[in-house]
């Protein structure tokens, strides 16, 4: 089982409350049988990618052409239920949580006024079982922890056929530690929906939810086979689940965050033969990071990345190994706002069977604290009960905070389980 699957299970099992338990026994998630892919329920998301082609250019505002919205609402009915005529996406949600959804799940991007299919769009169009298992192991979407949790404490309550999904939802949240923005209090039911609207935004545009006028009631099984599914992240598809048998050459690197003190850092080893693109996942996922801001890299005289408007930027299928050499220390720059910016010191070759990591130290900051500066302030608030925003922030994390927090397992087992469940 995945380790925040894990880690929300063993919240809910602490608090020994009857409604947890009878979810975590009803959802099944210990059933050697496997969950039955449904390839036929995936058919917006391939029939996107198909429509998609080699590229379809957005409008100068970035939305989709009016034609194609409207002929995405009539191609799969969603327009019998929606008011309006239906060709403005910023208008008509269905179409508008497909493309956002597709994005986040990893099958589309926007480069140079265009949507496109990312590689692995382009590989599952065409085998929509190998898109079931991909869309399994991407769930939940979130743009932050808490909408994950939140998420993931959605999917247990389809997995489980649970009635009043939405207060579970919002019970589970408080177990967990997390309260409602700027109250202190917790979350109530239509908090909750908010939280997971990401995540069930799929279910309802591959029309596992039901119409909204029977939205209470029980979900479909092939609802339940995918919630279980991405709980379990058993069984997913051979491209995604394939790993390397054997030991095989590889680079031992140490990565230190710029400009905070004490020093935060990580050291890694990945296979040689990692692209960049490869690599900017597992800095994420080493680091701590929620993949949800530009990043490029900067090697030598020459950057690497895949920004829109950017021009001259190295391409990012490019290898580790056809760049840099032992000794050799290059810059990864993450979230061009806030500006983090790491070294990554190639401190030899080794080998191994994949990506692991070896050690490290001090925990990741928070995203979008402000920085370095905006990091250290933060801290020196939270540190302070007396301090007149120390509420405020408090408030906006949501969450306690441990600058000294750093667990290698846990990090060593998210990079090992990286081909399982790729990042947004």
């Amino acid at each position: 089982m995945r380790n925040d699957v894990a880690r929300v299970l063993d919240g809910l099992r602490a608090s020994r409350r009857p409604e947890f338990r009878q979810l975590l026994t009803e959802a099944h998630l210990d059933d050697p049988t496997p969950p039955v892919p449904h390839p036929d329920a995936v058919e917006p998301y391939r029939w996107l990618l198909e429509r998609l082609g080699d590229g379809l250019d957005l409008t100068a505002a970035g939305w989709l052409p009016p034609a194609v919205v409207l002929e995405t609402m009539q191609r799969f009915g969603w327009d019998d239920e929606w008011i309006g005529k239906g060709n403005r996406e910023d208008l008509t949600r269905p179409v508008a949580d497909l493309r956002a959804t597709a994005r986040a799940l990893g099958l589309v991007r926007v480069h140079r006024g265009r949507l496109r299919c990312t590689d692995a769009g382009r590989r599952l169009r065409d085998d929509p079982i190998g898109l079931w298992w991909h869309i399994a192991a991407h769930l939940p979407l979130g743009r932050s922890e808490a909408e994950r949790h939140a998420g993931l404490l959605w999917l247990l309550t389809v997995a489980a056929s649970a009635a009043h999904p939405d207060q579970l939802v919002a019970d589970g949240m408080w177990q967990l530690g997390w309260a409602a923005g700027g109250t202190a209090r917790p979350l109530d039911r239509y908090e909750a929906l908010g939280a997971r609207r990401e995540t069930s935004a799929v279910f309802d545009r591959l029309g596992l939810l039901g119409s909204r006028r029977t939205r209470e009631a029980p979900p479909t099984a092939a609802a339940v086979d995918l919630a279980r599914a991405a709980l379990r992240a058993d069984a997913p598809a051979p491209a995604v689940r394939r790993r390397p048998a054997t030991p095989g050459p590889a680079l031992e690197l140490e990565i230190t965050l710029r400009d905070v003190e004490p020093r935060v850092w990580r050291r890694i080893v990945v296979p040689e033969s990692v692209t960049l693109r490869r690599l900017h996942d597992l800095l994420q996922v080493a680091m701590g990071w929620q993949n949800s801001h530009l990043s490029l890299f900067a090697i030598g005289d020459r950057e690497y990345g895949d920004i829109e408007d950017y021009e001259d930027l190295g391409s990012l299928a490019t290898t580790l190994a056809a760049t840099v050499e032992p000794g050799a220390v290059f810059r990864y720059d993450y979230d061009f706002g806030d500006g983090w910016e790491h070294d990554v010191r190639v401190v030899r070759r080794t080998t191994s069977d994949g990506a692991h990591c070896l050690d490290g130290a001090r925990a990741c900051p928070p995203e979008d604290c402000g920085g370095p500066g905006g990091y250290a302030r933060l801290l020196e608030v939270l540190a302070d009960p007396t301090h007149p925003e120390h509420a405020d922030l408090a408030d906006w994390l949501g969450r306690p905070v441990d600058p000294e927090a750093f667990d290698r397992d846990a990090a060593d087992a998210a990079l090992q389980a990286l081909p399982l469940r790729a990042r947004r």
